[in-house]
């Protein structure tokens, strides 16, 4: 197997374009820890394949019309040459400065990126090398360049796969590391927060709290996987008194494991209900995972949201049961807030602590900032910290970005809680719009990734909404169609739009929102949904 000369500009081609064709389908599987079934599911990706069989299609046909030319080697030069940079520049248009959340190159993202990129090339410069040997006429080798965006998603795969073995096998490393650091320390006090909502709020509210009396390591934004709490990790040293970590899950046995890192005596239990239910498969099973975050030992105490009782009753491991505190907006335990006022100003209610009541003041809205609030302050105070500090962080607590946050500007107030996607949190936001006297806008996407409950919950959305809002900003015209219904049964009386995408809606905000308004963005799901082509 050999290459003739002037195969190596066609190689250098190949790589360069394998290159940004690697980007976005690096970009679609490192939304989901890197698991390869996300390419499969990214309407944008599927898109650009689409459009990739229509240039091949295209630049063949170009190519067998001046098959039948003397002067075809040149010519095909040229096809290969300009369906390269046509390719080229498609995949750089394709480059993600403007997603919600961009492609991130950390290290592991460079080793794919580059790892695929060459293997690809090398693939095709084998497939070059056979054609020579094997094909008399080189003008039909340029078939091996023209297939190559169409295997490209396969060798993706395959390479792909390849790489995540060796991943995997790195990413055990950092988590024993991580593992013996968190040991190190004996007195290191560390705290688990998981939940289908809430968590990061609970997380920031509990920080705040804390470091009233402690200096405390907190995992950052979303940092909730096992190598987001590795990274965090770093940081520990010896001045710390407090690591706090924030555990997702969209899978069984994910919050297994990250017990089985940190390995906390104390854990906070948010909440519980369908989100990630596609995913998980069944609610029993989300119920269970959640749950397996109140393994924290006999000496251990875990805080939980009142309202899931009996589910926490259910799966409690009963030989090494810790001690739980159930808290909330429930009347009857020992801590909790009653007498709640909240309105676009802030909030004002009563928190009890152990049978006690103290006036609160927070400039945090909404029911379900207020029982966030209730879990964090309820583990600070088991904790150590004095009422009086934990009260004045309630006074100083700020809004978590895209939480619940109340945004005001050019005569519109927007309520951000963008990063909302779950049916509980959903109702709460509502709730919380209908203390805004004014026109009362809502933009959503629906709710996601909630399996056969998807429709269902959306349908309910919109009947929820039919009651709630004057205005209603569909994202996508598929998805959003149990909305629409819910809306239209629910006996709605204003104005109903449906856009395409975010973009399409953000750009009619002057034909729709006016002075006065207030705007509640209720979910901005992942770039991965968008059904715009």
């Amino acid at each position: 197997m050999t290459l003739l000369r002037g195969d190596w500009f066609y190689i250098a081609l190949v790589c360069i374009d394998a290159f940004f064709m690697t980007r976005p389908y690096l970009y679609a599987i490192q939304q989901d820890n890197y698991r390869i079934s996300e390419i499969f599911k990214n309407k944008r990706l599927r898109f650009v394949f689409l459009i990739d069989v229509a240039a091949v299609a295209l630049f063949v046909g170009i190519w067998c019309i001046f098959y039948f030319l003397q002067t075809r080697a040149f010519w095909g030069f040229l096809i290969v040459l300009f369906f390269f940079i046509a390719e080229f520049a498609m995949y750089f248009m394709e480059d993600l400065p403007t997603r919600k959340k961009p492609l991130k190159y950390t290290k592991r993202a460079m080793r794919c990126l580059f790892f695929v990129t060459l293997a690809s090339a090398a693939t095709v410069t084998v497939a070059f090398a056979i054609g020579n040997a094997h094909i008399p006429q080189t003008y039909m080798r340029y078939l091996v360049l023209f297939a190559f965006p169409i295997a490209y998603p396969l060798m993706f795969i395959v390479y792909c796969s390849i790489i995540n073995v060796f991943e995997r096998i790195n990413n055990r490393r950092y988590e024993r590391r991580t593992q013996k650091r968190l040991n190190e320390n004996p007195d290191l006090i560390k705290i688990a927060i998981t939940g289908s909502y809430g968590k990061t709020s609970v997380k920031n509210f509990l920080h705040e709290m804390l470091s009233q009396k402690y200096n405390v390591l907190t995992t950052p934004a979303s940092f909730n996987t096992p190598m987001g709490i590795s990274k965090t990790v770093n940081s520990l040293d010896g001045t710390y008194d407090i690591f706090i970590a924030e555990m997702g899950a969209r899978r069984t046995g994910d919050i297994k494991k990250l017990m089985r890192i940190v390995r906390p005596q104390y854990s906070v239990l948010t909440g519980i209900n369908a989100q990630h239910l596609e995913t998980f498969k069944t609610l029993d099973n989300i119920k269970k995972e959640k749950c397996r975050v109140l393994n924290v030992g006999e000496e251990g105490l875990c805080v939980v949201n009142a309202k899931f009782e009996d589910d926490v009753k259910k799966y409690l491991d009963t030989k090494r049961a810790p001690y739980v505190e159930y808290a909330g907006l429930d009347g009857e335990r020992a801590f909790r807030a009653e007498n709640i006022r909240t309105d676009e100003s802030g909030s004002e209610f009563t928190m009890v602590f152990d049978g006690e009541g103290f006036q609160a003041h927070t400039p945090l809205i909404g029911y379900q900032n207020i029982e966030n609030l209730v879990l964090a302050a309820t583990m600070a105070y088991k904790l150590g910290v004095e009422i009086p500090f934990i009260l004045d962080a309630v006074e100083k607590m700020q809004s978590v970005p895209h939480r619940m946050q109340l945004i005001c500007g050019n005569g519109i107030k927007i309520i951000d809680d963008s990063f909302n996607s779950n049916p509980d949190g959903a109702r709460a936001a509502l709730e919380t719009l209908e203390l805004f006297d004014c026109r009362r806008v809502v933009m959503t996407p629906g709710l996601v990734e909630l399996g056969r409950c998807e429709n269902e919950e959306n349908f309910k959305l919109g009947l929820r909404m039919a009651e709630t809002a004057d205005l209603v900003l569909l994202i996508g015209m598929r998805r959003t169609d149990p909305i629409r219904r819910g809306l239209i049964e629910g006996g709605f009386g204003g104005e109903i739009h449906i856009y395409e995408s975010l973009s399409d809606a953000e750009d009619d905000f002057a034909n729709r929102l006016h002075v006065g308004d207030v705007l509640l963005i209720l979910n901005d799901l992942p770039d991965i949904y968008d059904e715009k082509k």
